[in-house]
């Protein structure tokens, strides 16, 4: 087994468009008895922007501040590959 699988059972959140992400920001947030200043503040994010975010109104959003607010929630972005190979 892989040292990188978590043998803890994990919630998975969809989120294949940006306003699918941004309410999965906003579950776990609030899941976690978050204000969205508070998460704002542990990810270094102005709250403006965790709003669009959790709207799914961040144009060309920024990876390194998604990934910021993701470890302020102790949570982490996984890719699947959904293509089915002919």
């Amino acid at each position: 087994m892989s040292p990188y699988v978590d043998l803890m059972e994990a919630t998975i959140l969809n989120a294949r468009s940006l306003p699918r992400l941004g309410a999965s920001i906003r579950r776990l947030r609030l899941d976690r008895r978050m204000t969205q200043a508070e998460l704002a503040r542990r990810a270094d994010v102005s709250r403006q922007w965790l709003i669009g975010l959790e709207r799914g109104q961040t144009p060309g959003l920024e990876v390194g501040r998604l990934m910021r607010v993701l470890d302020a929630l102790d949570a982490s972005l996984t890719i699947r590959d959904d293509h089915e190979g002919t």
